[in-house]
């Protein structure tokens, strides 16, 4: 894992505080898309006690949508955690960001 990149991406993204963000992520074919009025975004290292929690973790601040059938649902937490082990493919292009994890596909858009 590059520590370089992901300070990066987490920079990238903070110069976009103040405006909407979509993450688009893909998973076994499922595919999720959150929105958020973004405050900021942090990284996070840490020790996970099990498979579940990721060791790097990049969290987006901010109020969050759901966005399914042409809906929003405000989202009851402030905070989207997005687990980044295994990060590679990074893409940074104007207003997208793009990689892939252990976990899935992200798109990180500036509405």
């Amino acid at each position: 894992m590059s520590e370089v990149k992901i300070i990066d991406v987490k920079d990238h993204i903070n110069n976009w505080a103040g405006h909407q963000i979509s993450i688009r992520k893909e998973e076994n074919g499922d595919h999720d898309q959150i929105n958020i009025q973004l405050e900021k975004a942090t990284f996070e290292q840490r020790d996970a006690v099990d498979d579940y929690l990721a060791d790097h973790v990049m969290f987006m601040h901010g109020k969050a949508y759901s966005t399914e059938d042409g809906e929003s649902t405000e989202l009851p937490s402030v905070l989207y955690e997005i687990p980044l082990d295994g990060i590679s493919g990074i893409n940074i292009d104007g207003s997208i960001i793009s990689f892939t994890t252990n976990r899935g596909q992200y798109a990180i858009i500036k509405s």
